[in-house]
């Protein structure tokens, strides 16, 4: 529904539509506080933080989308919660089953064996290995 004829917009809805409740002056101190929260020996889990403060988690990936000083802070808190797992599955401060499954998800570790050849012809590399010699072995003339 427009504003009444000959109203002025409201403060932020210059360009039409509702408020913005999220400035770049409050994302900033957002910025602040989430980086005093980091320090908290409690902390753990970085998105527990947008919860903590009454919004939901995937509002931080947005402030970091808009504001370059928030970006910093979240960036940061991704490292920050890696090391603060591996550390603390290192401990056992942790359970590390679930540091385990927190880091194949969040940061993409893998748990896979990479074998090296042709898995078709599993012995090819012993064969070039020993290609040239192996006919020494049998060689009735190697005795003489």
């Amino acid at each position: 529904m427009p504003a009444p004829k000959g109203h002025k917009p409201y403060k932020g809805c210059e360009k039409g539509g509702r408020p913005r409740e999220w400035t770049d002056d409050r994302i900033e101190k957002e910025a602040e506080e989430f980086l005093k929260w980091l320090q908290l020996p409690s902390s753990c889990w970085f998105e527990q933080f947008a919860i903590d403060r009454g919004y939901p988690d995937y509002y931080l990936v947005e402030f970091s989308k808009r504001n370059k000083k928030f970006q910093s802070v979240y960036e940061y808190a991704k490292s920050w919660q890696k090391a603060k797992l591996v550390q603390g599955g290192l401990r056992s401060e942790y359970n590390s089953n679930i540091c385990k499954l927190v880091l194949f998800n969040t940061v993409g570790w893998t748990d896979k064996q990479q074998i090296a050849g042709d898995p078709s012809q599993p012995l090819e590399f012993l064969i070039k290995g020993i290609d040239g010699s192996s006919k020494d072995l049998v060689d009735d003339d190697a005795d003489e």
